[in-house]
């Protein structure tokens, strides 16, 4: 009688172990969380896009824009209204504008990186009516 208890003790403790970890094994969509988990949002790293290199400009680059186009635009660091008779700068690669005082600005805070796409690279701008 000891035996047969003995057998049937270890044959339901083997059967528990085995739904256990069918109950935690990986799923065949490739989750490997258990069940329970599932229902809290976990965030996955997004993947990140090919770095575009583009030629860096040459140091005569000009970009012209007129009077009248600066009136609807700011200074992308400071938010502040354009001035069209004071010296400008165009970011090569997203074309946001910056005074002066912004390129100082982000040559000592920002490693002079552009605040939108983090170009390093940056052209004057000739204003024209």
């Amino acid at each position: 009688m000891s035996r047969i208890l003995l057998m049937f003790l270890v044959i339901a403790v083997g059967l528990l172990a085995a739904w256990r970890l069918l109950r935690t094994a990986p799923s065949a969509t490739g989750n490997t969380t258990p069940p329970e988990y599932d229902r809290y949002f976990r965030p996955q790293a997004r993947a990140r896009k090919r770095e575009r290199k583009q030629p860096e400009p040459p140091y005569n680059a000009r970009s012209i824009v007129r009077r009248a186009a600066l009136g609807e635009l700011r200074d992308a660091l400071s938010g502040a209204p354009l001035d069209p008779d004071a010296e400008l700068f165009r970011c090569a690669e997203c074309k946001s504008f910056y005074a002066v005082q912004s390129v100082c600005a982000l040559a000592m805070d920002n490693a002079a990186r552009c605040i939108n796409c983090g170009s390093i690279h940056r052209i004057s701008v000739e204003v024209v009516d």
